[in-house]
């Protein structure tokens, strides 16, 4: 089947779209894949995947891509998550070394959760965050649902209305099912992750406010078979509160 491009599509778009195209599962893309996670022609992401290389978008492997180095260097220059992201650190290692597990800090992204900071205990080791680096869809794990619970309502809705994709088995993929988890998670005030992003690993993440809104979440990851959620639960909330008043004493 050969892709159809709308008529008058912009180079930028064509350019998120590429961009949308990698994942974690997926870090290093050939034309062919490209063609067909974007719908475009595969001329198309030839040209546009080059011009991308040229720039620093995007490396180049051989005969397959990879995103450059120019996202991240970007992506430190955002002031507001800059600026959140050093008020937490402090939060990310208090957090691991209570809890003796690895901690994360996750900003919204437009289509999924971004994973941007994080903190190894010398007995989580980091071994669950190498699974869950980079970006995540919001309804996998203990992030994306306190985000949903508590942030922004377009991209809450958006997210209902498009496929839940299955990363794992206990993944949840009914739409109904995640109203209703989100529910919970506003009433307890935090969110739990039960195997639904990495097998074999749980998660529990508190939101961070800023004007009333989740502009990110505190999460401590571990193994689920000793991920006691009575005891981190308060933990986490405590934190993401008290980073909540640093957050809002720097913009007041």
């Amino acid at each position: 089947m050969v892709a159809v491009e709308p008529e008058g599509d912009s180079l930028l778009r064509k350019v998120r779209l590429i961009l949308d195209a990698f994942d974690t599962g997926a870090p290093v893309l050939g034309l062919s894949e490209l063609a067909r996670r974007t719908a475009l022609a595969k001329t198309t992401v030839h040209r546009v995947a080059t011009d991308m290389v040229g720039v620093g978008l995007l490396n180049r492997r051989d005969r397959r891509y990879e995103l450059g180095a120019l996202l991240f260097q970007l992506g430190q220059r955002v002031p507001r998550t800059r600026g959140l992201r050093l008020i937490a650190a402090r939060y990310l290692e208090d957090l691991a070394i209570s809890t003796r597990e690895t901690v994360v800090l996750a900003f919204p992204g437009d289509h999924h959760v971004l994973f941007v900071e994080k903190y190894f205990s010398q007995r989580g080791g980091g071994v669950a965050v190498t699974h869950v680096e980079g970006r995540v869809p919001f309804h996998c794990g203990a992030s994306g649902k306190a985000l949903l619970a508590f942030g922004d309502e377009s991209t809450r809705e958006s997210i209902m209305r498009a496929p839940l994709r299955r990363r794992t088995p206990w993944t949840i993929t009914d739409p109904s099912r995640l109203r209703a988890e989100i529910e919970e998670v506003r009433r307890q005030g935090y969110a739990i992750d039960r195997q639904e992003l990495v097998v074999g690993y749980g998660a529990v993440a508190a939101p961070v406010f800023a004007q009333g809104v989740a502009v990110a979440t505190l999460t401590v990851v571990g193994p689920v078979d000793r991920m006691d959620v009575r005891r981190v639960a308060p933990m986490v909330t405590a934190a993401g509160r008290a980073l909540t008043r640093d957050v809002e004493g720097v913009n007041t």
